[in-house]
């Protein structure tokens, strides 16, 4: 893909993203429901990572990938890339311009899918009634397929992928560093931070390749069980999210 063509990727994913978060942004209501979703997914995923941990840089890398990279939390950073991308397209590599498209591709096809599941359950959130493994299976199943998931994780792979190769720049991070007292003074912090985290967290990985065949193996198994489980098997026990 030449630098025009991954500009435009990125403007598109951006202008996506943003478009999606105005569903709920400046809508406390809307906004606080859809936090208590991402707060109950969270508590549903991240535990079934927990005996990855231990392993050297596993811990941080399993949190980016699942949070950072796959679309929580996201509103402050997506509107700060929405003004920076002209300065991004003149002093970032190509291949930490096409890491940053894949990444925010990824995360418009994630969040468009849990704004459509968080709507299914808002009405069961927003009255305080619990949600369940049960309820949370059966919500992702009426508004999306295992095949999207299986889109999903391939892109995930491949953004980490994007990430691993802009690790081995030269000067890449010294380059981040630099930036870090101007994205503070322009107000664009949030992105700036997911970029270092992101830097940092392939950085700390021994062997990225493997790491990455073991999140792909273990989303698989996990949204496997989310869309092909019996439902009469599942949890009918509230998600904690304490």
């Amino acid at each position: 893909m030449s630098k025009k063509e991954t500009v435009a990727a990125l403007r598109y994913a951006v202008n996506e993203s943003n478009s999606l978060h105005a569903s709920y942004v400046g809508r406390p209501d809307v906004a606080a429901s859809y936090e208590r979703f991402i707060e109950l997914q969270m508590a549903y995923f991240l535990p079934r990572y927990d005996d990855l941990r231990d392993r050297p840089g596993y811990s941080e890398a399993i949190d980016f990938v699942v949070s950072d990279l796959t679309g929580t939390r996201i509103a402050g950073r997506d509107r700060e890339l929405e003004k920076v991308v002209p300065l991004m397209t003149r002093v970032l590599p190509g291949k930490a311009l096409s890491a940053l498209a894949t990444a925010m591709t990824l995360n418009a096809r994630i969040l468009k899918i849990n704004l459509g599941i968080a709507s299914i359950l808002r009405s069961a959130i927003d009255s305080g009634n619990s949600v369940s493994e049960r309820d949370y299976c059966e919500a992702s199943r009426q508004h999306a397929s295992i095949s999207d998931f299986d889109e999903l994780i391939t892109m995930t792979r491949q953004a980490g992928e994007s990430l691993a190769r802009i690790v081995r720049l030269p000067m890449i991070g010294s380059l981040l560093r630099s930036m870090r007292l101007p994205a503070r003074m322009a107000g664009v912090l949030d992105l700036h931070e997911f970029l270092e985290r992101g830097l940092a967290t392939f950085l700390a990985l021994d062997d990225v390749p493997q790491f990455l065949d073991i999140m792909e193996q273990r989303m698989r198994v996990v949204f496997s069980h989310v869309f092909e489980a019996p439902l009469e098997s599942l949890d009918a026990q509230p998600i904690s999210s304490a």
